[in-house]
């Protein structure tokens, strides 16, 4: 084949695309953009009805009372993600049901009635630090309402109402709630099943186009380039995107939706590995390209028209499938080539079968579960994380959650000290700034620290210029506010430098709009947010630190103990079967946190390379989930002793690899069973002639090279498992190990 050409240049994309492409991975079928909107909505309602109200009743508060009902419909839908309407209700009333406690307070103290009232208020938020951050023992749910409280406590903060203006604030809260709720739960919103379907069909486009690639490639005897299936790898976050938002919105379906992700995701790997089955510097004299390319073809064909049945198209296929078997046993290919032939056979197979299981799908009533689906079972919900838990050393030890929420009073009263000893101005703001930076972990804090403070300095840097820029002009600063909140929404899951910056902005404008903050109190916000941010990094570092990197080998080590006993329930082992499928979501979950594991690195806190050992993992993962289809299949063909016995030497290999990275069997075992594979190897190759077993070698060949392929993410792992930090370079030099080779 000819030599691979440099890669070109490509040109840089214009801002508004790389924005449309940008939300299309990461908000796909604009399921947050929609809140976004809803957002804005509401700010414009309650802004005009809470001033209508304060004016019509002579309440004097026509800047607080809109500000307290847009704080509310701040609350209501800025932490109330994407779901159901019912879901997204219950949220809704406990979002309200801890804010109207708190407002209910707030009346009973009544802070500004005098400056003990004043006092009470400001180390209020000390103990209401601490209940916050514990609210994450329950999950995200928890999480998000100890930050609604953090925000309504603010808020009354920097109001210090009377106890009259207190019963005000809380009737205006109520007026925001209600005004929120009944534009968000409105029925005009997209469905996030339907943008799920929607991702799954770019996907099946994608794949018919890399087929398409593939096939002229063969056919042409032109180089296929490694970095075609960067547009599968890049479609592969938004379908997870998507996913989500859809178990999101329908939980009864789950079991549905993820059938459907696992059958594109083995279409996925099926094609990517496809490329892998092309034979190299053949000869010419056997012509194996045209029925190649034929089968490919129809593939690609098929995906592009699943709801078409055309017989004859079918018919083309299998000749096609026939003519490349019989090419795969000719003995004038070479024995590489052959057995790259016999997987291709298998490699066919398998995605017409995947292909079929996505056509019943896509014309089955969606989203109710297909006939053929698992019986609807809806997840359990997470459990409560408990205040002790089961310390390294044995002992008990102060769990997660309620270590940090000691650091958040720690951290909390710090900045309250700050306002009362040297009478910080905005200590408020550092005090909010506590609450929204201060993560899980060490690595988590930092991360949100350094995005919190350069994005907060971004955001007032803008609202300076536009305070210059169109002072005067009120209506046309507070569209900015509110665009700012909007963006803030839609940016806060995935970049939370650019939602800082877009609080940063609304924050300086709109209080530039409420009280006529000035040039002064914006550098001020810019200086206490940094204080708020350091407090916050220094107590997650020196009170009750959180390490993740202490966390993640023995993550590693139950993933990999998983990862083997999976394996070692199938074929030819007797008796329930354990699949990987639910593996592929844990290794996602690990790769989630992979800043955060990074970021301890600057604490002195390393676990290495975390990236390569993500990759690797998914890498593992993927050979098994292929290696799991194969077995079934092998299980059905009911294959003679001679192929068990093949097919056993190469699973007793794999079994040992896996003692040899969890730390059960010495560094050279698994290389000790290499001879024997070799010869399994060679003895498929010379069964080729016998018309008996013709139908299972192509199995048999694929599972060999499955089993050969496994044992390199396997060394790279035993490398990174050692007590030594892991470091990339000894893991690519582990998995480039010389291993007996596939003939």
């Amino acid at each position: 084949m000819e030599p691979l050409a440099p890669p070109r240049h490509r040109p840089r994309e214009p801002f508004a695309r790389r924005v449309k492409r940008w939300l299309a991975d990461h908000d796909p079928g604009g399921i947050d953009t929609t809140r976004a909107l809803a957002l804005g909505i509401s700010f414009i309602i309650v802004i005009v009805t809470g001033y209508a109200t304060s004016v019509g009743f002579r309440l004097g508060m026509d800047t607080t009372f809109p500000m307290m009902a847009g704080c509310a419909a701040l609350v209501m839908i800025s932490f109330n993600p994407g779901a159901s309407v019912a879901a997204e209700g219950r949220t809704m009333l406990r979002l309200f049901g801890v804010s109207v406690a708190f407002l209910a307070l707030l009346t009973a103290i009544g802070p500004g009635n005098g400056p003990a009232n004043d006092m009470v208020q400001k180390l209020l938020l000390i103990p209401l630090s601490f209940i916050a951050l514990a609210l994450r023992r329950n999950g995200m749910d928890g999480q998000r309402l100890g930050l609604a409280l953090i925000v309504v406590a603010t808020v009354g903060t920097i109001i210090r109402p009377t106890r009259m203006e207190a019963a005000m604030l809380l009737i205006a809260f109520c007026q925001g709630a209600l005004v929120a709720a009944a534009v968000r739960l409105s029925p005009w919103r997209p469905s996030a099943v339907n943008a799920f379907v929607d991702t799954t069909l770019d996907m099946q486009g994608a794949v018919a186009s890399y087929l398409r690639e593939l096939s002229a490639a063969v056919r042409e005897n032109h180089p296929f380039p490694p970095d075609a299936s960067e547009v599968l790898e890049h479609l592969r976050g938004r379908v997870w995107n998507a996913l989500a938002n859809a178990i999101a919105e329908d939980p009864a379906a789950h079991s549905d939706f993820e059938q459907l992700r696992v059958r594109f995701y083995r279409l996925r790997v099926a094609v990517q590995l496809l490329a892998g089955c092309v034979p190299k510097n053949t000869p010419d004299t056997v012509d194996w390209r045209q029925p190649f390319a034929a089968a490919a073809d129809h593939i690609a064909r098929r995906l592009e028209a699943v709801d078409v049945s055309d017989v004859h198209a079918e018919e083309r296929f299998e000749r096609a499938v026939a003519q490349l078997r019989h090419v795969a046993f000719s003995p004038d290919l070479p024995g590489e080539a052959r057995f790259a032939l016999l997987r291709a056979l298998t490699a066919f197979d398998r995605l017409s079968m995947v292909v079929t299981g996505i056509a019943a799908a896509e014309m089955a009533p969606f989203p109710p579960p297909h006939p053929d689906a698992e019986p609807d079972v809806l997840p359990p919900p997470p459990k409560a994380i408990p205040v002790f838990v089961k310390g390294p050393d044995g002992r008990q030890i102060l769990s997660a959650p309620y270590r940090v929420a000691c650091q958040g009073a720690v951290a909390t009263a710090i900045t309250t000290a700050f306002d009362l000893l040297i009478h910080l101005d905005h200590a408020y703001w550092a005090t909010m700034t506590v609450m929204f930076v201060i993560g899980n972990s060490v690595g988590e804090t930092y991360t949100r620290v350094r995005y919190r403070t350069v994005g907060t300095l971004i955001g007032v840097a803008l609202g300076f210029g536009l305070f210059v820029a169109l002072e005067g002009q009120i209506w046309v600063m507070a569209a900015f506010c509110m665009l700012a909140q909007m963006i803030a929404v839609v940016t806060q899951k995935d970049r939370y430098d650019i939602a800082s910056a877009a609080v940063g902005l609304s924050v300086v404008l709109g209080l530039h709009i409420i009280s006529g903050l000035g040039p002064e109190g914006m550098i001020a916000r810019v200086y206490e947010t940094a204080i708020g941010a350091a407090v916050a990094l220094a107590v997650s570092f020196m009170v009750l630190p959180v390490y993740l990197t202490d966390q993640v080998r023995p993550e590693v080590r139950a993933l990999l103990r998983r990862c083997r006993s999976a394996f070692a329930s199938w074929w030819p082992h007797p008796g329930e079967t354990t699949s990987v499928a639910a593996l592929v979501q844990d290794v996602r979950g690990l790769g989630l946190r992979l800043p955060h594991l990074g970021a301890e690195q600057v604490f002195g806190h390393s676990a290495g390379d975390v990236a390569n050992i993500v990759s690797t993992l998914d890498v593992l993962i993927t050979y098994l989930a292929l290696m799991e289809d194969v077995a079934h299949r092998l299980a059905a063909t009911n294959p003679s002793e001679q192929l068990v016995t093949v097919v056993e030497a190469a699973r007793s290999r794999t079994l040992t690899a896996f003692e040899v990275v969890l730390g059960q069997a010495g560094p050279g075992s698994a290389d000790a069973a290499n001879p024997a594979v070799a010869a399994a190897v060679s003895t498929v190759l010379g069964l080729a002639d016998d018309a008996k077993l013709r139908e299972t070698l192509p199995l048999v060949a694929d599972y060999l090279a499955y089993s050969e392929a496994l044992l390199r993410p396997l060394r790279e792992l035993n490398a990174g498992l050692r007590d030594k930090p892991w470091r990339k370079e000894d893991m690519i030099a582990a998995g480039a190990a010389p291993a007996t080779p596939t003939p």
